[in-house]
């Protein structure tokens, strides 16, 4: 609960951030030419990635991207009263389309899309030994969601993009495990559910 807590109120100051940044530049971006393409990076839970958009027009853009990620997960879930530590490992590309519905505010985005790749986790109960491995492989993951900034114009992009992918969900092998099998609890458990929500910080340059 805390850690939604402290993602809900970061997500609520960049937005805030960005739009405050966007009101600032309207006159500037609006006087700006119009961008026919953008490269860029961008970070979110799933890792980073790199990602190419062509404007088709100052409406709607597509974009592709091509991300991963190797480590540790910086937080520990608690399933059934156990908390886990977790390495994991991502590979992904992605197509997107994005809609600006709005003439008066093309800072805000709609957005839809699909990814192919893989998720790797590795779970070791903390101050134990007993493993399991929670995967999600060979999905067509859908996507849908909202987007804060990019723009299509020339020059910095910075964007914030929040939605929520669609999977068919974990699934969970035990490695090593000693005690009772948690397998089920894992899998049925929301973190690693079908549905997973995602939060992605971008900046890009259109061109």
């Amino acid at each position: 609960m805390k850690t939604k807590n402290i993602i809900a109120a970061v997500t609520l100051v960049l937005i805030t951030v960005l739009s405050n940044v966007t009101i600032a530049q309207e006159e500037k971006i609006n006087n700006n030419e119009f961008a026919d393409y953008a490269a860029g990076i961008s970070l979110s839970p799933f890792g980073g990635s790199v990602g190419f958009t062509h404007n088709w027009n100052p409406k709607t853009s597509f974009q592709a991207a091509l991300g991963g990620f190797s480590g540790t997960a910086p937080i520990s879930p608690e399933i059934n009263g156990i908390s886990y530590d977790i390495d994991n490992s991502t590979s992904w590309i992605g197509m997107f389309i994005n809609h600006r519905p709005f003439a008066d505010a093309d800072w805000f985005r709609l957005g839809t899309g699909i990814g192919v790749g893989t998720i790797k986790n590795t779970l070791t109960v903390g101050g134990g030994t007993d493993q399991y491995q929670a995967d999600y492989e060979g999905n067509i993951v859908g996507y849908v969601g909202v987007g804060f900034g990019g723009r299509p114009k020339k020059g910095l992009i910075y964007s914030l993009d929040m939605g929520l992918l669609s999977t068919s969900g974990a699934k969970v092998t035990p490695l090593n495990v000693s005690g009772t099998d948690e397998s089920t609890n894992i899998e049925s458990n929301s973190f690693f559910g079908a549905l997973l929500p995602n939060i992605q910080l971008g900046i890009a340059w259109g061109f």
